[in-house]
This record gives C-alpha cells, structure tokens and sequence, in this order.
C-alpha cells in the first residue's frame, strides 16, 4: 500500500487576518480612499486570487472539491449584478481582478520555491501584461488607462459631494467642532486626491494586487492543510534585494532625462518611481516594527491607525528609513551589538 504523504497542520490564528480581510473589503469605500484607490470593489481582486490559490493546492495534491467549490463561488460573484461605477469600471475591475487571480495561479504552480513577495508581484506584473495583451495598447497604454480612471474617480467625486452637501450640515448641527469642515473643503480634497491617483493607476493597481495576494494567501493556509509556500513572515522580518534601488533611481533618471516630455515615458517612470517608494516605505516600516515591537493585535491596530492618520509625515519618515536601510541594515546592526548570551556552566 502506498505511503500517504503528510499533511501540514493549519495556520494558527484568526484575529489579525480576519480584521486585514474586513480593512481590505470595508475600508477602501470610505470617501478619501474611494478618491485614490483605483479598484473598490475589492472582493473582486479577493475571490480570484483565493480561488487560484485553491487550484494551485488541488494541482499540489490537495482537495479537489474545495478548488471547484471556490471557482464556482468567485464566478457566482463576479458574473451577475453590476458593481458600483461606471460601466468601464464595472468590466476593468472584474478582469483585473480575473487576470491578476490567474497570473497567480500559475505563478504559485510554475514556481514553487521563490518567496511570496516575488510570487505576488510576479503576478500582478503578469496581470498588467496581460491587460495590454487582450485590450490592445491603443487601449490600454498607460494614458488611457489614466484617463478611463479619471473619468471613474471624477465620478466618484460627484457621488461624495452630494453625500457631504447632505450630511455635514447635520454633523455640524450635532456636533459643533465639526461645523467649520465644509462640503467645499471636503470636495476640494476629493479632487486633489483623484488629481494624484489618476496618472499612477498602474502602480496603485499593483499595489492592490498585492495586497489582496497576501490576504489570499492567509486565508488560504488556514483554510487548507496542502501548503503552496511557507507562511507570511512577520512584518518585522520584511526586506528585499536591491532591484527597488535601482528601480527607484532608473525610474527617476527617466523623470529628468528629456525622454520625460513624452507622455507615456513620463507616467511610467512616475508608476516605477511609486512602486518602488512604496517598498521602501514598508520596509521602514518593518524597521521601526522592529525596534519598537508591539504584542498585541490592539496596539499594532492603533498603531497602524496612527500612522496612516499622519500619513504625510509617517510615510516619507517610513521610506527614508527603508532606503537607508538597504544598505546600512539596521536590524543587522542592532542584532550584531546584542551582547553575546553567557555560555552554558558545566559545573
């Protein structure tokens, strides 16, 4: 009789994933995040890529019912009804979010040994090919994908305006601190913040591609026992080789250079350039994760919480560190001044 492999025990605990799950489904329709964040409907990224991921396990050797049980759910979600937006969103965000679970797949089935982050930005590169390869890049160059989602956060604006003009003089009636913040003031942040967002929609694609790999891949492993990679290591631990650098600094060289007044080379040295930003200030992030370590779920919350509050200040701090970081290695600095533990007595 033959031998039955293994099976890997779950991942243990909930909390943390389920309130990254709930942030990444809930939070992103909030006014300020629906003016930068390019796809709101998030369950679309979600369900295609943790589909995948259970495809990838059935391939693994794993259930082959669950596999079929969360493609049929994902296409019960993503064929009928229309999410909210226009109808260029409605198709852009349901095949972004098909795309980005099927470069997955294949990446986590043809691939196997690399790390997690590369497998997800593997993916999500491949999703954005992809995209130009089916639409055409007449269609689909950076331009006009800058474009379809200007038009898509310009309405989203309209939407919120009407919402503010009706319910801040409500707030403001209950709530007298809250009467000198403005349907105007309010608008007026809305469009600065679309304004931002519009020219950098493929970075902030990626960037929610990511995102959703890895609350796939959580949910996945405690769902599953047939593992597709090791799990996600603590935040504290995050860090990569040098390609952000050298994308970061190719990417700025591009906004300098003369090549920079043509629209295409310019937005896409700016989407390399906030990539690249964006990892640098994650690692800052796990570098301050690391000296100042926080035990419970409830602080890293409150933390996190603040931070983004005071995103203006926390992120450019968060990124300096991380880029000094990739060639000091602080952790590593710290960790080699530790004194030495006392060996064993043998008395």
């Amino acid at each position: 009789m033959a031998a039955v492999a293994p099976v890997a025990p779950r991942e243990e605990g909930w909390t943390r994933v389920l309130l990254a799950t709930a942030a990444f489904l809930l939070l992103v329709r909030a006014p300020g995040a629906r003016a930068l964040l390019p796809i709101v409907d998030t369950i679309y990224l979600l369900l295609p890529v943790l589909a995948a991921c259970f495809v990838a396990g059935w391939a693994a050797g794993g259930s082959a019912s669950l596999a079929g049980a969360w493609l049929l759910l994902t296409a019960a979600i993503l064929i009928p009804g229309q999410s909210s937006g226009s109808a260029a969103y409605h198709d852009m965000a349901r095949g972004w979010g098909l795309l980005v679970g099927a470069a997955f797949g294949v990446v986590c089935m043809s691939a196997p040994g690399i790390p997690f982050m590369r497998r997800a930005l593997a993916a999500a590169g491949l999703a954005l090919a992809g995209a130009v390869a089916f639409a055409g890049s007449a269609v689909l160059s950076l331009p006009a994908l800058s474009r379809a989602f200007a038009a898509e956060f310009a309405a989203r604006n309209a939407a919120t305006d009407a919402l503010f003009a009706r319910w801040l003089p409500v707030i403001g009636a209950r709530i007298p601190a809250a009467a000198g913040w403005t349907a105007a003031k309010s608008a007026a942040l809305e469009r600065a913040s679309a304004a931002f967002a519009a020219p950098l929609v493929p970075a902030l694609l990626v960037m929610e591609a990511v995102a959703a790999c890895a609350i796939a891949w959580a949910l996945y492993h405690r769902l599953s026992r047939t593992r597709l990679g090791p799990p996600l290591a603590s935040l504290r631990g995050f860090t990569f080789g040098q390609a952000p650098a050298w994308a970061l600094v190719a990417g700025g060289a591009l906004l300098l250079s003369p090549l920079a007044h043509a629209e295409g080379a310019a937005l896409l040295a700016a989407n390399v350039v906030v990539l690249a930003a964006a990892l640098f200030i994650l690692r800052g992030a796990a570098v301050a994760a690391w000296f100042l370590p926080l035990r419970r779920a409830a602080a890293q919350i409150a933390a996190w919480a603040v931070g983004l509050a005071l995103a203006p200040v926390t992120a450019p701090a968060a990124m300096g560190l991380g880029l000094t970081d990739s060639w000091l290695d602080w952790r590593g600095i710290a960790r080699a001044r530790r004194p030495a533990a006392p060996a064993p007595s043998h008395d």
